[in-house]
C-alpha cells in the first residue's frame, strides 16, 4: 500500500467526508474518489460507507482505517524526531493523565518542560484504565501517567512505576456518615467510583478484605470534579488516593472517614508502548515526569 493511500484513507476517516478530504488534502473531489476506489479495489475490502451525513468506516475497513491511522502518526513523529535531533523543536506530545496525576504531577511537569521546549504542543487529557491504555495502543496518545495497568493489560506496554499510595474514603463534611469506621456500617451507603463502568472499584477490596460482600456503586462518572460536587452536598462515598486526599479536603466540603485503608495500595506509574517512536522530546518529557514522582514519593 502507497504511503499517499494511507493518508488519503487517515484523511477520509478523520474528516468524516470525501468533500473535507479532498480540501484537507488540496485535491479535486473526483480525485479523492478515484483514489479510494483503487485503494479498495487493491485491498478487496470496501473501507466505508456512504450516509447523508457523510462517510462512515465498514466493519471489515475498521482494522485497515486505524492501521493507516497509526501509520501516519508514526510517519509524523519520524518527521518530528529527525527535526529534534536538529535542534528544532517542533513538534507535540500527548499524554492522558489520572486526577492524582492532573492535580500532583502535571503541574510541576508542565512548568519545567514548557520552559524548556516551548514550542513543543503539549496535549493533556483526562483518563482512566482501561480506556487511557487503548489510546497508547492506537498510537493516539504518547504517555499514560496514572494507575499502573493490571497484569493482564500490560502486554506490550513499557510500565515504570513512580510511586505508590494508600486509599481514603471521602464523604461531605456534614454527612451523617462522617464518623463511621466499621465496614459494617458502611454496606449501606451510597458509593461513587470514578471512571468507567470497566473499572472495578477499589472499594469493594476494602469490604472483602473483611469478608464482606460490597455495594455495588450509584454513581459512576469520568469526572473528579463532578464526583466532589456531588460528594459536598450528599452523604455519598468515595475513594480517592491519599496523596491528594489533603489537597482535596482543603478545597472542598468534604471530609475523610476515620477508616483504616491500609490494606489497600495503588501503583503510579508512567506507561508507554514498547513499540511506540519516542521523539528527543518525548524522551525529555518522560525524564521529567521521573524527577517528579521521586520528588512527590519522598515528600509523601
Amino acid at each position: 500500500m502507497k504511503t499517499q493511500y494511507v493518508e488519503l484513507v487517515d484523511a477520509i476517516a478523520t474528516q468524516g467526508s470525501l468533500a473535507a478530504a479532498a480540501k484537507a488534502l488540496n485535491k479535486s473531489q473526483p480525485a479523492i474518489t478515484k483514489a479510494l476506489k483503487k485503494v479498495e479495489g487493491e485491498l478487496g475490502v470496501v473501507l466505508f460507507h456512504r450516509v447523508p451525513s457523510g462517510i462512515v468506516p465498514t466493519l471489515e475497513g475498521l482494522p485497515v482505517i486505524e492501521r493507516c491511522q497509526r501509520i501516519r502518526r508514526d510517519l509524523q513523529k519520524l518527521t518530528e524526531g529527525v527535526a529534534q535531533a536538529r535542534g528544532d523543536f517542533v513538534g507535540s506530545i500527548s499524554v492522558v493523565v489520572s486526577p492524582l496525576a492532573a492535580l500532583k504531577i502535571v503541574p510541576p511537569v508542565t512548568r519545567r518542560f514548557q520552559s524548556r521546549f516551548p514550542g513543543i504542543e503539549l496535549s493533556i487529557t483526562g483518563g482512566h484504565a482501561p480506556r487511557a491504555f487503548r489510546g497508547l495502543r492506537s498510537g493516539e496518545a504518547d504517555f499514560v501517567i496514572g494507575p499502573a495497568p493490571d497484569p493482564a493489560s500490560k502486554t506490550g506496554l513499557h510500565v515504570e512505576q513512580l510511586l505508590t499510595t494508600s486509599i481514603t474514603f471521602l464523604t461531605g463534611a456534614h454527612s451523617p456518615l462522617r464518623e463511621l469506621h466499621r465496614p459494617e456500617d458502611l454496606l449501606a451507603a451510597r458509593w461513587a467510583v470514578i471512571g468507567p463502568r470497566s473499572r472495578p472499584p477499589l472499594f469493594k477490596d476494602y469490604f472483602r478484605h473483611h469478608g464482606l460482600e460490597g455495594p455495588e456503586p450509584v454513581i459512576r462518572s469520568d469526572s473528579i470534579m463532578s464526583i466532589l460536587a456531588i460528594l459536598e452536598c450528599s452523604d455519598v462515598i468515595c475513594s480517592f488516593p491519599s496523596v491528594i486526599a489533603d489537597d482535596v479536603v482543603k478545597r472542598w466540603d468534604v471530609t475523610a472517614l476515620p477508616v483504616d485503608l491500609s490494606m489497600l495500595q495503588v501503583d503510579i506509574a508512567l506507561t508507554w508502548t514498547r513499540e511506540k517512536l519516542l521523539t528527543p522530546v518525548a524522551l525529555a518529557f518522560a525524564d521529567i515526569v521521573r524527577e517528579e514522582g521521586r520528588t512527590l514519593c519522598a515528600e509523601t
